[in-house]
């Protein structure tokens, strides 16, 4: 049975999980977090500086909110088990897992709050815009 587990394991390739390594972002332009990915199966280059590892370069893009339209720079050297030794990030900084999620979660409540702060007085003039069913 171990013969056919090894074959049946070399057509699966990885699992999902570890294909694609997450990265974190803030940039500092647009002050918005950015989720990325690194695909380590085929976006990695070798890496010719130090003779083994990886080097990969990605330029992730802000979504425009608020005409503001930013990219940030990353350049990683992975170690031949591919997890990261170096980054150099331009545009922005490198943000871990919580500080991306508590990033998003601040953006989200600010715009909320603005949201609501402007309903009254886009409810009132709606309002005195469109004609009421009152005349009925």
């Amino acid at each position: 049975m171990g013969f056919w587990e090894n074959l049946l394991a070399l057509f699966r390739g990885r699992p999902r999980s570890e294909r694609y390594l997450p990265i974190y972002l803030l940039d500092h332009r647009c002050h918005e977090p950015l989720a990325g990915q690194i695909d380590l199966m085929n976006e990695l280059s070798l890496d010719d500086e130090e003779g083994n590892g990886y080097f990969v370069r990605k330029v992730l893009h802000t979504s425009g909110a608020g005409r503001c339209f930013g990219q940030v720079e990353v350049q990683l050297w992975l170690n031949p088990n591919k997890e990261i030794v170096r980054q150099v990030v331009q545009g922005g900084r490198w943000l871990t897992k919580d500080e991306y999620v508590a990033h998003v979660a601040k953006t989200a409540d600010s715009g909320v709050e603005e949201f609501n702060s402007s309903s009254p007085a886009a409810e009132e003039s709606a309002a005195e815009s469109t004609p009421s069913s009152s005349k009925e």
